[in-house]
């Protein structure tokens, strides 16, 4: 009789659980893939036929908290609504999945960013992705010829919203309200500087 073949995806989920209570444990400080083969009871080298090198297992941590932010900055700039409407839901979104997780458990909110610190090639790619999706909206609310001046005021003006650190640090004024009030106050702002 065959022997059952193991559920790959159960074990790469658990890999992946014990790799963030190892980060919730250590602050973000260690992440070592023996400790997390002992961990979940498995040889080292079965645990590299999942994630070959930390880098790998890095990678995959990253890919899973970025792609939540990335797919909800991707929607709002491709909503069919007006440039403010989306500019707004940029913000929100945004804001939302990351004070979410910090809500949920600070203390991994807080070793993630201890970790992204040591990764910042991961950070930087995905600051970009979402920079790029905010120019599609900022050219659709100011213009092509406006957005490269309106993106680095908008990132400057939202980084309470957008930023694990300032959201962290802040909490209590990275709020929905707070976030629409800037919003407004930028389209606003954009609105009468456009073309001068």
């Amino acid at each position: 009789m065959a022997r059952p073949k193991p559920d790959t995806d159960k074990i790469r989920s658990r890999l992946i659980a014990e790799a963030e209570a190892q980060l919730e444990e250590t602050d973000g400080r260690r992440l070592v893939l023996s400790d997390l083969a002992e961990r979940v009871g498995m040889s080292q080298s079965h645990v590299h036929t999942f994630f070959p090198t930390k880098a790998d297992l890095i990678r995959e941590l990253a890919a899973r908290w970025f792609d939540a932010v990335e797919t909800a900055s991707a929607d709002a700039a491709s909503a069919d609504a007006p440039p403010d409407a989306r500019l707004e839901q940029w913000v929100l979104s945004i804001l939302r999945i990351k004070r979410d997780r910090f809500d949920a458990n600070p203390k991994l909110f807080r070793a993630y960013l201890e970790l992204a610190g040591a990764h910042m090639d991961l950070v930087q790619s995905h600051a970009a992705a979402l920079r790029a999706d905010l120019a599609r909206i900022l050219r659709d609310l100011v213009g092509a010829q406006d957005a490269d001046h309106a993106v680095p005021l908008v990132e400057n003006a939202t980084l309470l919203f957008r930023t694990p650190q300032n959201i962290a640090a802040y909490r209590a004024r990275a709020t929905d309200e707070a976030a629409r009030a800037i919003c407004h106050l930028l389209t606003r702002s954009l609105a009468r500087s456009k073309g001068t």
